[in-house]
């Protein structure tokens, strides 16, 4: 077996293979099964239970330092993604890292489809006029856009009725 070093290997130099988003209502169910599955083909998985943790408006500075030493990102956009805002400065976060690393993102779209992630409508669309009267239109207007960015990435489509 060929040995690799950690310039060619990201692995080697990251702390985590997968960083794992997702909003509370999936965790029980869809999310667990995801989390096992991954970490039993040896990934090393960034699970968070609690993004409320880091304050009221602020991400937790241990939860971005565990997206940036992340090699991708699984996004799990269930209809009550948005029901954070916290949730959407993670995924706005991540987006940013994204680009600015080159981090791989995969959306899995549980209950929703891409097209709606993509113009908050549907179970987005309450959300987003609830904020929009608490925050400025500049945070709005940077959710709305890594929300647009991840529903035009292919996905997976799980759960849709």
């Amino acid at each position: 077996m060929m040995k690799t070093d950690a310039v060619s290997n990201p692995r080697s130099r990251l702390k985590w293979d997968i960083f794992l988003s997702f909003q509370r209502e999936t965790h029980h169910d869809f999310t667990d099964r995801l989390y096992e599955a991954l970490v039993k083909e040896q990934a090393r998985v960034w699970k968070d239970d609690d993004v409320e943790r880091g304050g009221h408006h602020e991400l937790d500075p241990s939860l971005v330092e565990a997206m940036e030493d992340s090699v991708a990102y699984v996004v799990v956009l269930s209809p009550n993604y948005a029901k954070s805002h916290l949730r959407l400065e993670e995924l706005a976060k991540l987006c940013d890292l994204k680009s600015s690393l080159g981090r791989l993102v995969l959306p899995v779209f549980y209950e929703v489809q891409p097209w709606e992630v993509r113009q908050q409508n549907g179970p987005f669309e309450i959300y987003f006029e609830k904020y929009s009267k608490i925050f400025g239109e500049e945070k709005i207007q940077r959710w709305k856009a890594a929300m647009e960015l991840v529903g035009n990435i292919s996905g997976l489509i799980y759960g849709y009725v």
